[in-house]
């Protein structure tokens, strides 16, 4: 490990120890989640009753943070004989910082417009697609609810007519493109001040190595040829596949980033108006 690979450690270390204590506070605190009477999230939360956005919103905070607790126990273990030590993963560790970019994005999302009829909208549209999903899943197990698919989908697109005031063809026609988590990231990098472009390459580029990806592999890693060989008159070389960890800091910085704008953002919509 050359100079700039400690600095980077060390720095992913201290990045760490912010979620660690992150962690603590939300887990510990029986309130953090509160929403205040007359506050933007109080009357988000009415439009979309019973699928209240405060608690989606908090939802993905603390699911963006249980990935990045897992990458700091991953990477740090527990001391040994006085000592810490880092494991780097090839691949494994970018699955949890996609896990957190992902989740922090959602929030940032959901929470970021200044208007509530666009947050009431995205809430219901994330709904429609939570329908779609756990109906695909009851298929697959063979265990029927007791409204259809399409009642199930119908209550959503009446909620958000009632929000918006406008007729049910005109809500299901807000809610009838799912959302993708690309364009949740791009716009969610934007709001968080990152960028979408970049918000995308993070999310992107950690996706390509949880996927396993030959790009992302090869394009994301750190690589040294061992050995070369012409093999029936093609050319060969068997190369070593190491974490690479400025990826994972920087990475990690910006996942921390879109997670932690989401808890500023919770904040800032759960207090009351002034």
């Amino acid at each position: 490990m050359d100079t700039d690979e400690e600095r980077d450690l060390r720095k992913l270390g201290t990045l760490l120890e912010r979620v660690q204590q992150r962690g603590e506070q939300t887990g510990a605190d029986p309130n953090a989640s509160n929403v205040a009477a007359r506050s933007p999230l109080a009357g988000d939360d009415a439009k979309t009753h019973p699928f209240e956005l405060s608690g989606y919103a908090w939802h993905a905070l603390t699911v963006a943070t249980d990935h990045l607790e897992c990458l700091r126990t991953s990477v740090f273990g527990p001391p040994v004989n006085g000592r810490i030590e880092a494991r780097i993963q090839t691949h494994a560790q970018s699955s949890l910082v996609r896990g957190a970019i992902e989740n922090g994005a959602r929030a940032v999302w959901l929470l970021g417009p200044k208007d509530r009829p666009t947050r009431v909208t995205r809430r219901l549209a994330l709904q429609r697609k939570e329908v779609k999903g756990s109906y695909r899943m009851r298929e697959l197990v063979n265990q029927p609810a007791t409204r259809t698919k399409e009642e199930a989908l119908t209550r959503v697109n009446d909620l958000l007519a009632a929000a918006l005031g406008t007729t049910a063809d005109e809500a299901h026609q807000k809610l009838k493109q799912a959302p993708t988590y690309s364009l949740i990231v791009r716009e969610a990098g934007d709001l968080a001040g990152i960028g979408a472009d970049l918000a995308e390459v993070v999310w992107s580029g950690c996706s390509s190595l949880a996927h396993g990806d030959q790009y992302g592999t090869l394009g994301l890693l750190d690589k040294e040829v061992m050995a070369r060989a012409t093999v029936r008159g093609r050319d060969m070389a068997m190369t070593r596949v190491t974490g690479n960890i400025s990826n994972l800091y920087w990475t990690t910085f910006a996942a921390m980033w879109m997670v932690e704008e989401g808890f500023r953002l919770y904040q800032a919509r759960r207090t009351p108006y002034a």
